[in-house]
């Protein structure tokens, strides 16, 4: 009977709870003393906020302290006297609701330590008076006079700790305030549902008025920091980003529905925006969730919109891989295509053809693909291929027309290499692969032919105008079929003359067959032709070498 008395008075309840964290201002207004001095002294303008999250990391992690070792005391095994309440709850019950607390404690405070400053030093002109603006009532020549005393003090030179706090405060100055301020908003939610769980249980007034009630400190900071404009517009920011990110995650959603899990096609007018490439290809669109890759990888052999797109690209590749073999020059078929390497030259220029047809066939197969990420990265990948054939193309020429000049032919291959870089590294940067700078990509590539010009001068001024016309002539042809391909590519010709002429049309929708893949055939010719120049131009320029 005794035991089952003692058990009812260890027994609590839980409360309905609606406050939110201006319980901090509650709590500590009632019989709370004032504001200290030093707070006052963070009274900085709207561009200085970094003491002030400094100030604030400070009292939250003292918060948390003090706030541990209560719930620890109250988690521990002889805390059954303070645990007595009135109530449902056992003794066992409280514990685990201390223990909870514990938890959500321990993670606001590594959050603190990886978001907040731990201190600002950008205006501290002197060690002295960083120790009186944190320290105001420490009486300095009294400390200053009573150091020899302490026999186990340690020895310093005042102008080694100013140049120690002046690399501190070098090193914190490079440190961006957003990172910081994007937490705010965050802290301030993790605070509330900590002080939720801690409302949650009713327990001894004496105890709940000494060891739960929170510093005000923690709540004016924390609400100044909440009130500046900075804070106002980066969490309207993130807001928005958020906002964003749910739409488009609900449209890949729906896209995803209609296709039947990726098992039918869809219509242009389904799709997300970001898959939104060519407006005159009305249907025969592909949506297949990424973990349904054997679909995607069959689709290679099915019937869509992007099937000639992929195949114009894709069976070119596998014809040039094959004349890398020693038996294809047993298949005169094939060689009438594209003849069996023979020097370094045509090997290199072979095999960046190859990077850009096969990136080329990736990036058309995992249009159909649902996984935005992986379908974006695979179009940046299109891209590059695209750098590294433009620049080979232009290095051939260097390489066969400076055979004599070994100094200009380093320059200007390096600088073809420079070309490669720029064109793999451009396309991974975020605005490249946006809709609306599709004119400034198509610029960027037309710009790296265009450096052709340079190399091609240099030829005409060592040599003469005629002699360079006479030997650039035979890559003439593949130059016409890139200018005609990207003029295709460059206007949606003919699929935007057919959605105007014949609406009701739907033979791209099934096959493809548009601008896209004349803009591929045309690629594919040029290879074509490119090699076959390239066994004229190995023989040089005039015959003669000329030195600069």
């Amino acid at each position: 009977m005794a035991a089952r008395t003692e058990t009812a008075e260890l027994r609590r309840r839980r409360t309905a709870v609606s406050r939110r964290l201006s319980i901090i201002v509650g709590a500590a207004s009632d019989g709370c003393s004032p504001l200290p001095h030093s707070l006052e002294a963070l009274d900085l303008p709207y561009n200085s906020l970094a003491p002030t999250l400094a100030s604030l990391r400070h009292h939250v992690l003292s918060y948390l302290a003090d706030l541990e070792t209560t719930l620890a005391e109250l988690d521990s095994p002889i805390s059954s006297d303070k645990l007595k309440a009135t109530g449902e709850m056992t003794v066992e019950e409280a514990r685990t609701w201390a223990r909870e607390g514990l938890d959500m404690l321990r993670s606001i405070r590594q959050e603190v330590y990886a978001h907040l400053p731990e201190i600002s030093l950008d205006n501290v002109s002197s060690v002295e008076d960083f120790v009186m603006s944190h320290f105001p009532d420490i009486p300095l020549p009294d400390v200053r006079a009573r150091l020899p005393d302490m026999q186990d003090a340690v020895l310093f030179r005042l102008p080694d700790v100013r140049s120690r706090l002046g690399d501190m405060r070098s090193r914190i100055s490079e440190l961006g305030s957003h990172r910081p301020l994007r937490y705010i908003p965050t802290l301030s939610e993790r605070l509330h549902s900590l002080q939720m769980h801690l409302s949650s249980m009713d327990i001894p007034h004496a105890l709940s008025k000494a060891a739960f009630s929170p510093n005000a400190t923690v709540s004016a900071l924390l609400e100044r920091v909440r009130a500046s404009a900075l804070v106002s517009e980066i969490s309207s920011e993130i807001r928005h980003g958020e906002d964003k990110l749910e739409e488009a995650a609900l449209e890949i959603a729906r896209a995803v529905k209609r296709s039947l899990y990726g098992s039918q096609l869809i219509q242009y007018v389904d799709l997300p925006e970001q898959w939104r490439n060519n407006p005159f290809v009305t249907g025969g669109y592909r949506f297949i969730p990424l973990d349904q890759w054997p679909r995607l990888i069959h689709s290679l052999f099915a019937l869509h919109n992007e099937t000639l797109n992929i195949h114009t690209h894709l069976i070119p590749f596998l014809t040039l891989a094959f004349t890398l073999l020693p038996i294809s020059s047993m298949f005169p078929s094939v060689s009438a295509f594209a003849q069996p390497v023979q020097d370094t030259p045509v090997l290199a220029f072979t095999a960046f053809a190859m990077l850009c047809l096969f990136s080329s066939s990736l990036w058309h197969t995992m249009a159909g693909c649902a996984h935005p990420q992986g379908m974006d990265l695979c179009a940046r990948i299109d891209y590059v291929g695209i750098g590294w054939l433009i620049a080979a193309s232009v290095g051939t020429i260097v390489y066969y027309g400076f055979q004599c000049n070994s100094d200009a032919s380093k320059v200007f291959l390096s600088f073809c290499l420079a070309m490669g870089v720029a064109g793999s590294v451009l396309p991974f940067t975020d605005w490249f692969n946006q809709k609306k700078y599709r004119s400034y990509r198509i610029s960027f590539f037309v710009t790296l032919a265009l450096t052709a010009i340079a190399p091609l001068a240099t030829l005409a001024y060592l040599h003469s105008t005629a002699a360079m016309l006479s030997f650039i002539r035979p890559v003439l042809p593949s130059l016409i079929s890139y200018v005609l391909g990207l003029s295709f590519y460059a206007t949606h010709f003919p699929e935007c003359y057919i959605a105007r002429r014949w609406p009701h049309a739907r033979w791209l929708d099934w096959l493809g067959g548009g601008s896209h893949a004349i803009w591929h055939v045309c690629i594919v010719c040029a290879i074509a032709q490119h090699r076959a120049a390239m066994a004229a131009l190995k023989y040089g320029i005039g015959g003669v070498c000329v030195g600069l």
